[in-house]
């Protein structure tokens, strides 16, 4: 059934790359309810190259993370909002200063996203839009599109490397939230067991902030390190020639899906009935009586000098590598 009642509609998410590609579906789905209804993004230059080649988006328009809520520039950014006449807004990136440019584009009407931890982030967004689209249903994978020069690049970069490509991303060390990242040695330990089972090339992958702190991975036998040294279209596009993706709960494990890849979440401290690998992937979780805390900081790291949640600490390596066959 075919529901066609909104010529134009805008979708705004920012922030978090894992959360933009959650927002996905919810694209997909609408489009396929409603195939002309035109749809046009808004969010950060950082996530313009997911949606070059998306076949649902017809416009991306690019919002500076950094702008100040009385400034030129928001006056600007509503000015050209006003004149798309959209139809609807999805908003979902509630926060005062989107709701502010909303109300300054004279949007009539708008739906907005309330977050709810009781359901994967992909039902939450997707479930914003049912007011508009009641019919629509929601798609059972997550899809994301690479330019094919971004994908040439990658196997140019891995042409001469041998295959199982395993991606291991240990970043995010320093990110805000503790409770999300692999202990180093036992990433080393991983490293090296499947290097001696299966033979390939370990790729390591992660934030240009780790690079330093994460040059031990080195030790991995046959490890290719493109920590930090790659732009995010890049680094996606080595992750679209992974047969397996390693990685805590981050925004790269969900691009990894997104492409189809095969991909291990490791789950501490967040809930993975919120964030968990929502399709190609085996979600493993921490036993301990306190996951999912879904806590920015960890209670047992409090006064001490330790990086490492012990809810991550606790996943063994073997238990991962139970996981894993190709």
């Amino acid at each position: 059934m075919s529901e066609n009642r909104y010529k134009k509609i805008l979708i705004i998410r920012t922030g978090a790359i894992g959360d933009v590609v959650h927002t996905s579906a919810l694209v997909q789905a609408i489009k396929e309810i409603s195939p002309k209804t035109e749809i046009h993004y808004l969010s950060n230059k950082i996530m313009e190259f997911m949606f070059k080649r998306n076949p649902y988006i017809t416009k991306f328009i690019d919002l500076d993370p950094k702008f100040k809520l009385f400034s030129s520039y928001t006056i600007q950014i509503a000015k050209l909002l006003k004149n798309e006449k959209y139809d609807l807004v999805i908003n979902l990136q509630p926060s005062f200063k989107i709701k502010a440019i909303t109300h300054l584009a004279g949007i009539k009407k708008e739906l907005v996203y309330k977050k709810d931890f009781n359901i994967h982030a992909v039902t939450n967004f997707w479930q914003t839009g049912l007011k508009a689209f009641p019919n629509m249903k929601k798609p059972e994978y997550l899809k994301l599109y690479l330019e094919q020069e971004v994908i040439n690049r990658a196997k140019n970069k891995l042409e001469n490397y041998k295959r199982p490509f395993i991606v291991i991303n240990a970043g995010g060390v320093f990110s805000k939230r503790q409770g999300r990242t692999y202990p180093l040695d036992k990433w080393i330990e991983l490293g090296n067991k499947l290097q001696d089972k299966y033979n390939g090339t370990i790729i390591l992958n992660g934030a240009k902030e780790d690079k330093d702190f994460l040059q031990p991975l080195n030790k991995i036998k046959n490890s290719v390190n493109y920590i930090g040294e790659l732009k995010l279209e890049d680094s996606c596009g080595i992750i679209s020639q992974a047969d397996i993706m390693i990685s805590g709960d981050s925004g790269p494990l969900h691009i990894a899906t997104a492409l189809g890849v095969k991909s291990i979440g490791l789950y501490g401290s967040m809930p993975v009935k919120r964030t968990g690998c929502y399709s190609n992937g085996i979600n493993i979780s921490s036993k301990k009586e306190c996951v999912p805390c879904n806590r920015r900081k960890c209670k047992y790291l409090k006064g001490t000098d330790k990086i490492y949640a012990p809810c991550m600490e606790e996943i063994s390596v073997d238990s991962i590598l139970d996981q894993i066959s190709f």
